[in-house]
C-alpha cells in the first residue's frame, strides 16, 4: 500500500523518535514520531503508525498517519483512509480517501511543465 513503486532510502520504524530537521536524498517512510521538518527529493510516506509534527516538502507526499504542519508537494499529495492532517496542503494534485481527516486549507497549483487548463468556449444559440 505505502511506498510501492517508489524508492525508500530512509526508514524510520515504529517506536523510533526523532527531533530536528530531516533532509533525505530519495524517499523516506515514517512509521515512528518526528518533531521537525522533513524534506525529500522523492516521496515522503507517513505510515499508519507515523506521527509528524512539522512541515513536509517533497514531490510526492502520502499520509496514512498523523501530520501537524504544512504539506507541500510539487506533484501529488495523498491522504489515505485514517489519515489525520492538521495543517494546510499545497499540491498540484490531491487525492483524499473517504475517512481521511483534514483540518486546514488546500491550495492547488499546476506543477512546472504541466499543461495549462483547457479554455472552454460556448457557442451562442
Amino acid at each position: 500500500m505505502f511506498g510501492f513503486g517508489s524508492r525508500v532510502d530512509t526508514l524510520l520504524g515504529q517506536g523510533s523518535e526523532v527531533r530536528g530537521q530531516l533532509n533525505v536524498d530519495g524517499g523516506i517512510m515514517v512509521d515512528g514520531k518526528v518533531e521537525g521538518n522533513i524534506s525529500a527529493t522523492e516521496r515522503i510516506t507517513v505510515g499508519v503508525h507515523g506521527q509528524v509534527r512539522g512541515n513536509l516538502t517533497a514531490p510526492e507526499v502520502v499520509v496514512g498517519g498523523r501530520v501537524q504542519g504544512l504539506i507541500t508537494a510539487s506533484g501529488r499529495a495523498e491522504l489515505m483512509v485514517g489519515a489525520h492532517v492538521d495543517g494546510d496542503i499545497r499540491a498540484a494534485r490531491l487525492t483524499m480517501a473517504d475517512g481521511a481527516v483534514l483540518t486546514g486549507k488546500v491550495g492547488m497549483e499546476a506543477a512546472a511543465g504541466a499543461p495549462e487548463a483547457a479554455e472552454y468556449k460556448f457557442a451562442r444559440k
